[in-house]
């Protein structure tokens, strides 16, 4: 789903007050404590994240899970041993309700530390 918001704090506003804006705001924490020098805007009407002027990253509520957006997982995590288990594309992690955040937490600090 887009939503059609110009700032990070319109878009949250659209979002139900459901677990998938719960999961999205602390999934908005990791990326903004894990990631330094991070800023958050909106892109393709979701949240984005750059760093150094770089796309990081993006997140969006969908109807059925949260998107991560994190760009090619593989070469995030070769062979796939953080996201086992997830429900992936090739470049979105699909977070659901009973996933656990650890996937999501790691994959970000891995992105992070390869610059």
């Amino acid at each position: 789903m887009q939503y059609d918001a110009e700032t990070p704090d319109a878009y949250l506003a659209l979002l139900e007050d459901d677990w998938r804006k719960d999961r999205l705001l602390a999934i908005r924490d990791i990326f903004l404590r894990e990631v330094e020098g991070l800023s958050e805007g909106i892109g393709y009407g979701m949240l984005r994240y750059e760093r150094n002027g770089d796309v990081f990253g993006h997140l969006n509520a969908q109807k059925a899970y949260v998107g991560v957006y994190l760009g090619d997982l593989e070469r995030i995590d070769p062979g796939g041993a953080i996201r086992a288990g997830m429900n992936c594309g090739k470049s979105c992690l699909r977070v659901r309700k009973r996933d656990g955040l650890g996937v999501v937490r790691r994959l970000v600090a891995r992105k992070a530390s390869r610059g």
